[in-house]
């Protein structure tokens, strides 16, 4: 390897296909590449560059083993980096902070500490800091009850979601005049209010360390699930985003893998609608030749950023729901059928083959999931990953 020796990397929630992706990568340019995750047979596992899958206990419900077990993996394997994937990031990083003879080499963990990735985590508290920090948002309030929530004086259309919530779950459109009845209220987990602009959206996801942005991407929303989570990537450039970003990173001295949703909305400008501080999809549209494994490493001088044109898309995602009415703004099913024959996956490649045979295996592990917590397929896939700011 160049520049670098040879590294060995522990990934997290081997279900994913941001894991997959992310082990191929890492396996492309040389590093040992193990992973982790609480069901049993993740997709990761029957990639060729992982050398070694671990069976864990579950992050949302066994926090404390969890952590546990992931120090025990790093500390027996010579582990160089942990990369935790979905929010067992916030689980791990608060885990560490409330116990952290648990992990004593919980500084080879790729996060910021526990109070940065809860803020940012934290819907409400994202605003509230950008706000602090001069940066424009939407109008935004905490709603911690139906009092509150009559009490709101908006006068147009505005988002209302927990403040702690992923993609499109438990998200109302709500119109003045017409406030939703029947919330489920939680001391632990309020509900943000927040205006419902009209305009173009963007996602970033970014590789940072100590405040510098490593690796960089941009990706309009074209096909996704209820309008709000992806299921195709194309590489965009938006010279604001990056610049906003650049900024934000350095704001919070932040280390570690960042997405952002953004708005740009006609006549006022750029708003962030929300932070999710760990890995996002926007890692599918990097290659191996572009060497992003040096950014998590933090020896590249220059962003890394994917090929112009880049483009993946989550097949299985895409066949289930990109067909729909729902999943892009004047959908038809040629225009599907068209942007899904021209567009690459992120399962199948002819270098690495195993995974997309092995798909109907790793589907039943969510299946399962699906059943055992009584959720739907998309809840199921992340619902012992999730994190609502609880405490270990």
């Amino acid at each position: 390897m160049s520049q670098f020796s040879k590294k060995t990397v522990l990934i997290t929630f081997g279900r994913s296909f941001l894991s997959l992706h992310l082990a191929r990568l890492m396996g492309a340019a040389g590093h040992e590449v193990l992973i982790s995750d609480s069901v049993p047979f993740p997709i990761t596992r029957f990639s060729a560059p992982v050398r070694r899958a671990f069976r864990t206990p579950r992050p949302r419900y066994e926090p404390v083993e969890w952590t546990r077990a992931v120090a025990h993996i790093a500390r027996e394997e010579g582990v160089d980096l942990v990369v935790p994937v979905h929010e067992g990031t916030e689980i791990l990083a608060n885990t560490i902070r409330r116990y952290p003879d648990l992990f004593p080499g919980g500084s080879k963990c790729f996060f910021s500490d526990f109070e940065v990735e809860a803020c940012l985590e934290n819907k409400y508290e994202f605003q509230a800091a950008l706000k602090a920090l001069g940066i424009p948002t939407l109008d935004f309030a905490l709603v911690r009850s139906q009092h509150e929530l009559e009490a709101l004086e908006f006068d147009r259309p505005f988002a209302l979601k927990p403040v702690y919530s992923r993609g499109s779950q438990q998200v109302h459109k709500v119109t003045p005049g017409e406030l939703p009845r029947g919330l489920s209220f939680e001391a632990a987990n309020p509900w943000i209010a927040q205006e419902w602009a009209n305009g173009t959206s963007y996602c970033s996801y970014s590789v940072c360390r100590n405040g510098q942005v490593k690796a960089h991407a941009v990706y309009p929303v074209r096909y996704a699930i209820d309008g709000t989570s992806c299921v195709t990537f194309e590489s965009a450039r938006h010279e604001g985003i990056d610049a906003w970003v650049h900024d934000c990173v350095k704001a919070f001295n932040f280390t570690g893998q960042m997405g952002l949703d953004f708005i740009e909305v006609p006549g006022r400008g750029l708003f962030a609608v929300e932070c999710n501080p760990r890995s996002t999809s926007g890692i599918l549209l990097f290659d191996p030749e572009t060497r992003v494994d040096r950014a998590f490493f933090g020896v590249n001088d220059e962003v890394i950023v994917p090929k112009p044109g880049a483009r993946k898309m989550l097949g299985p995602g895409m066949l289930m729901y990109g067909w729909r009415k729902s999943a892009r703004q004047g959908n038809t099913f040629g225009g599907f059928l068209r942007d899904y024959l021209r567009t690459d996956g992120v399962i199948f490649t002819p270098r690495d083959p195993a995974p997309s045979l092995a798909l109907p295996l790793a589907m039943g592990n969510i299946l399962a999931e699906a059943a055992r917590y009584r959720v739907n397929i998309p809840e199921a896939f992340m619902h012992d990953h999730e994190w609502d700011g609880a405490d270990a």
